[in-house]
């Protein structure tokens, strides 16, 4: 790869919507796909956290992958998460997302297996090696207890194929610092759905974000109006958010209080796959409200 790619803009980390019997819905990611383009995101991305990708078989993901790319039909391009606990996995994943027309694929963490940075670094080494792909580090601490540290994250963005850091620690001054150590080198995107505004004055080239899919439109703004230095508006416009985004940024029970957010909106999600459990009354009316300060119903 002659050239890192740059990742920039509004990416949403993508619901995958499910049927009443717990099923892929397939026309549902269609409509997802569709609305999002044409809300002005910049790429789409599937399989996140977001995306329940740990909860789908190796041949739902594969599915999930092509009808998301059939569905953009090269009007942006679609990122995949290939993440899994072993290397190998992760290998046979992302040769898998490359076959199925993805542009890149993002790597989260290994989780449950603890590595040390050195094993970090190998794996993703390992993977970027095997497979001729641009690729996304993810970095969750809070759902994988795995961080890859600054000094690290240096080091891997010197391998030509890795092009960019989703960042979803929710730590300003480790934002900052990665920042500061690769900014220059590769992507820095921020995960943090109530933090966009503060790293996007940091100079951060954009946003994965599950806040995407209830608000792809005001996203976009936000980040335009932090682009072209309009202050005013981007905080207004992130004030406008902050409720929704703060509703659906705890680790626990996620992704359900984002599908809770699309079904009010009437937008295809249905439930999230057991163990995680349907919102409660109160949880319900939260969310509710927060729409309703966001200006969205």
């Amino acid at each position: 790869m002659a050239k890192k790619i740059q990742v920039t803009g509004i990416i949403p980390a993508m619901i995958t919507p499910f049927t009443r019997t717990g099923e892929v819905d397939f026309k549902g990611i269609r409509e997802n796909v569709d609305f999002l383009i044409e809300s002005g995101v910049s790429e789409v991305m599937c399989l996140g956290s977001t995306g329940e990708a740990a909860t789908l078989s190796r041949e739902e993901c594969v599915k999930v992958i092509e009808a998301t790319v059939e569905a953009a039909d090269g009007r942006v391009p679609v990122m995949a998460g290939t993440g899994a606990t072993s290397t190998r996995e992760v290998v046979e994943r992302t040769r898998e997302a490359k076959s199925a027309g993805v542009s890149s694929v993002m790597i989260v963490t290994p989780f449950y297996e603890i590595p040390t940075q050195e094993g970090l670094y190998r794996h993703y080494a390992t993977i970027a090696e095997a497979v001729d792909i641009p690729i996304v580090l993810y970095n969750i601490p809070p759902h994988t207890h795995v961080e890859i540290e600054p000094e690290t994250l240096a080091r891997l963005a010197e391998i030509d194929n890795v092009v960019a850091l989703k960042d979803s620690s929710g730590n300003l001054s480790y934002f900052a610092e990665v920042m500061r150590l690769a900014g220059d080198k590769i992507s820095v995107l921020t995960g943090g759905d109530d933090i966009t505004l503060p790293c996007f004055a940091l100079g951060c080239h954009g946003a994965i974000l599950a806040l995407a899919n209830i608000a792809p439109r005001m996203v976009v703004d936000l980040y335009q109006a932090a682009q072209q230095q309009d202050m005013t508006r981007a905080q207004r416009l992130f004030h406008q958010l902050l409720p929704i985004a703060r509703a659906i940024s705890s680790p626990q029970n996620f992704p359900a209080p984002v599908k809770e957010a699309m079904m009010l909106l009437g937008r295809p999600a249905g439930p999230a796959r057991s163990p995680i459990i349907p919102l409660s009354a109160p949880e319900k009316e939260a969310i509710r409200k927060a729409l309703q300060i966001a200006g969205l119903i």
